[in-house]
């Protein structure tokens, strides 16, 4: 057996006619495109016989021919150990001895030919940075985690127009760790209100993660854990339940994470439920600091029902004016591809038809989501966009337990935008936040549906009003939703009221509101709550108001 030595993986490929390897004999190689840029390794020739030829994958498996007749030779078959890397695939190169980082055209299929190499919950070590071409599609159960730490840590970004960077077959679990993801930005998007500025998700086009199953099945069983996405529109978008996201950086996004109920279904149970996010920051989330999603704001009118302004997919509050609709005040709302109004989305609105049958397009109505209409009414009301670091939408009455606990929240608009079901936040610090953090919508579907468990505690909220070009609307928190607890907050700063409640069975106890925008501190605006223990620094007598 010879032992051959080549600078590159092209070489080994197509080796001098000289010196032609026999199978059987090794090669050790410097390098992918380059010298020492991790994509190199150890190989063995082998010959292939019957399917094993169309095992070539250009990382674990390569061609070998001769390089003066084109001839095959054998196949280098890969014999390093430890988990598959995708510097061996030609991506993600972290030590070029100062070279520019090769560009290669199929990142997606090569990251998808790394998973299915390293098998059913094998490891994908990423590294150096990756621009995706298109979406990947990943097509079973598998770890991506990212080589280095901090700032070191490897960074994937998406190529231009890329919508989706990363969706699942159904029921494929994920966990992704150490790894930061990068938006692509429209620069010279005309947005409304004039906003030509891509901070804090404006002109953002990309979502991170689309998982969903299609298969009835809510379950998602997937986690993330120390990740940062940036300039996203969206990053991670989850239909269903059981995921976990912490220590997770969410940066300049629309959206940061978006919940969905999952298909309906007579045999499944696709109730929202069992999902953390714990420890995770959010910055300049949800609104830029000047502007935030008011400006979208459109009216419903007879001449138009004002959803022009919005992209598909996007998620809208509806607040009621001086007529009906037949649309629930407060109640959230996704915009369809046919400009018309959902009572939840589905994948099709975020995601292309792609050749993989589990990630085709799927349309609202397939996947169980009901059209609303609009009465076209005078004064009818606003849609308003809610983007939001974490928002649930849909049908409110499907939300039933998740903890949201320990996160930091600067520089953003809301911070929760949804249904409390019986959900839980607390030991949120939030600082200069630029609209209301917390709103609870309305629960069910009818007012025989309203009677939740949810709390928000043990939670600071500093709204900054120092600046005079801020523009802030609202109370710190506003609950629609009946039957939550609110106690043991700080609030301070609140261009309104600190907390205000307009739900029934509330229970606001032990809570300090300072220095709000309104003499009364709190003000509730229903039936049957229990108030007591409040401390409110205000004009007012008490700073309290039942009304």
């Amino acid at each position: 057996m010879a032992i051959f030595t080549y600078q590159t993986v092209a070489a080994m490929q197509q080796p001098p006619v000289g010196a032609l390897p026999s199978p059987g004999d090794t090669a050790i190689v410097a390098g992918y495109h380059i010298y020492d840029d991790d994509g190199g390794g150890t190989f063995r020739l082998e010959v292939p016989t019957g399917p094993y030829a169309d095992r070539i994958d250009e990382g674990m498996v390569l061609d070998c021919v001769r390089s003066d007749t084109n001839t095959r030779i054998g196949v280098w078959r890969r014999i390093d150990q430890g988990p598959v890397r995708t510097a061996w695939y030609g991506i993600g190169n972290v030590r070029a001895n100062g070279a520019t980082t090769v560009t290669v055209s199929q990142t997606a299929a090569q990251i998808e030919r790394a998973i299915n190499a390293a098998g059913f919950g094998g490891v994908v070590v990423f590294s150096g940075t990756i621009t995706l071409d298109r979406t990947v599609h990943i097509p079973t159960t598998t770890q991506l985690k990212g080589e280095g730490e901090g700032w070191d840590r490897p960074l994937i970004k998406a190529g231009e127009n890329l919508k989706v960077m990363f969706t699942r077959a159904s029921s494929t679990r994920i966990w992704v760790t150490g790894i930061s993801f990068e938006g692509w930005i429209d620069g010279n998007a005309s947005l409304p209100g004039d906003i030509t500025t891509s901070v804090n998700g404006y002109g953002a086009r990309t979502i991170g993660f689309l998982l969903y199953n299609t298969t009835g099945r809510a379950d998602l069983d997937s986690e993330f854990a120390f990740c940062r996405f940036y300039n996203m529109r969206m990053g991670i978008v989850g239909f269903g339940r059981n995921f976990l996201v912490t220590r997770t950086h969410f940066s300049s996004c629309r959206y940061g994470i978006v919940i969905h109920r999952a298909a309906n279904s007579t045999t499944t149970d696709v109730t929202i439920r069992g999902f953390n996010f714990i420890a995770n920051r959010f910055h300049g989330c949800g609104g830029p600091r000047q502007q935030v999603d008011v400006v979208l704001r459109s009216s419903v009118t007879a001449q138009n029902t004002g959803l022009g302004a919005f992209e598909v997919g996007d998620i809208v509050v509806y607040r009621a004016g001086t007529a009906p609709t037949g649309l629930r005040d407060n109640m959230l709302y996704v915009v369809g591809a046919d400009g018309g109004l959902y009572d939840r989305a589905a994948p099709g609105l975020y995601h292309e038809p792609a050749t993989v049958a589990e990630c085709e397009a799927i349309s609202p109505t397939s996947w169980g989501a009901t059209a609303q209409t609009v009465q076209r009414v005078n004064g009818g009301g606003l849609f308003d966009r809610s983007s939001t670091c974490i928002m649930v939408a849909g049908l409110s009455s499907a939300l039933k337990g998740g903890l949201i606990a320990d996160c930091y929240v600067d520089d953003c608009g809301r911070f929760y935008h949804g249904p409390m079901g019986d959900m839980r936040i607390t030991g949120v610090t939030g600082y200069r936040g630029y609209e209301t953090l917390v709103e609870a919508v309305p629960e069910g579907v009818s007012p025989e549906g309203e009677a939740v468990n949810g709390a928000i505690t043990n939670c600071q909220w500093t709204c900054d009003l120092a600046s005079a070009t801020t523009y802030r609307q609202g109370p710190a928190m506003l609950i629609h939703g009946a039957g939550v607890q609110v106690s043991n907050n700080l609030i301070s700063d609140a261009v309104t009221e600190g907390i205000q409640v307009r739900a029934d069975h509330c229970l606001i106890t032990g809570n300090v509101v300072r220095r709000s925008g309104a003499p009364q501190g709190i003000t509730v605006s229903s039936k049957h709550c229990l108030i007591e223990g409040n401390l409110v620094e205000s004009s007012a007598s008490d700073g309290l108001l039942v009304i």
